[in-house]
């Protein structure tokens, strides 16, 4: 899904600290947000080996959320604040998805806690572009038999980090995060895990000339083993984005090398993605391809590949219609194959 964390409104502004003057700090704003949806699935399938169902259309309510965003300025210009990311779906197991703190001045920002990375965050792609549930970055595993999808190796999502971005000069901006213990969130028993001491680092280019937007980002994710059988996860990605207008067109490609494999194992996977989109008034539309590769030794390949199409339109500010159509196909030496073609359509409140 979308990510804009780092965008001109997403990050708490930084303050000149001005010399000699002095004023009494106000308290601490807060600002809740949220959303709900709900949506249609029509799901068509063919899969050589899983369990097919044969009810082939649901309804089902993917997302609802609550945010809580807390935000203060110091008498000596430090903005501070934190973010709440509250789950309220009748299917939610934990109640916080994200929280964290948050400081920033011209120095920068810096975010402590449960947050994603500088991996995630500052990395561009064809995903960010994709409207609806996202495409090939949505909710299609919600109503398939089988579903695989390729990731970041050492992408911590939201587990427990600190992490600081530079302020952006001139359109460029870099970013560092740390995350000790990546299985690890809140106040879970500090316990050793089989990965341990994550870093990522991320640089990005966001800038406007007129009508043209580009934007390009390179990150790096690395995260070692405990056990000395098991490769260390290192993996890199670049990706960026061109807009014209109304128009925009986006691509990421990510290498996780042999991530995460057993030590001698000759094993890799890589993935791409390319996606366009185009607004005009309450309308935006998107389409998108992603394909993925996973070879080990000379004689063995699983290979993965997903088209969407989506549609949106805004009936009125809060409220949005939607609908996305995906193809799927996943295949492996030997025969097997699982294929799918999923259309979801929705509606979205948010205020």
């Amino acid at each position: 899904m979308k990510k804009g964390l780092l965008g001109s409104s997403a990050l708490i502004g930084a303050t000149v600290l001005m010399a000699g003057v002095a004023s009494a700090a106000e308290a601490p704003t807060w600002k809740l947000t949220g959303n709900a949806n709900f949506q249609f699935y029509y799901v068509d399938q063919d899969s050589t080996s899983e369990t097919v169902q044969e009810h082939g259309w649901y309804f089902g309510v993917d997302e609802s959320e609550l945010q809580l965003n807390v935000s203060g300025t110091a008498d000596n210009g430090l903005n501070y604040g934190f973010k709440i990311e509250i789950q309220t779906n009748t299917t939610d197991n934990t109640v916080a998805d994200e929280v964290r703190l948050q400081l920033s001045g011209t120095w920068g920002t810096v975010q402590m806690g449960d947050e994603d990375g500088a991996e995630d965050i500052m990395n561009y792609g064809g995903e960010n572009l994709m409207g609806a549930t996202g495409g090939f970055d949505g909710d299609y595993d919600d109503a398939l038999a089988y579903t695989w999808y390729p990731t970041m190796a050492g992408d911590t999502s939201d587990h427990t980090k600190v992490s600081y971005f530079s302020p952006r000069f001139s359109g460029f901006q870099v970013g560092a995060s740390l995350t000790p213990q990546p299985g690890l969130d809140g106040d879970d028993f500090k316990e050793d895990g089989d990965w341990e001491n994550a870093i990522g680092l991320g640089a990005n280019y966001d800038n406007s000339f007129g009508d043209l937007r580009i934007r390009a980002s390179a990150v790096y994710a690395t995260v070692s083993s405990t056990n000395t059988g098991t490769e260390d996860k290192a993996a890199w990605s670049v990706g960026g984005i061109v807009g014209w207008g109304p128009a925009s067109l986006g691509a990421n490609y990510t290498d996780n090398g042999d991530s995460g494999v057993d030590v001698g194992d000759d094993e890799n996977s890589s993935y791409w993605n390319v996606a366009g989109s185009f607004e005009t008034g309450p309308m935006y539309f998107s389409v998108g391809y992603m394909s993925a590769l996973y070879e080990e030794d000379a004689d063995y390949e699983f290979e993965y590949t997903h088209i969407a199409l989506t549609a949106d339109y805004t009936v009125a500010p809060g409220l949005s219609v939607y609908a996305e159509y995906n193809i799927q196909e996943v295949s492996e030496t030997g025969g097997w194959s699982h294929d799918a073609s999923l259309f979801i359509a929705g509606a979205n409140i948010s205020f």
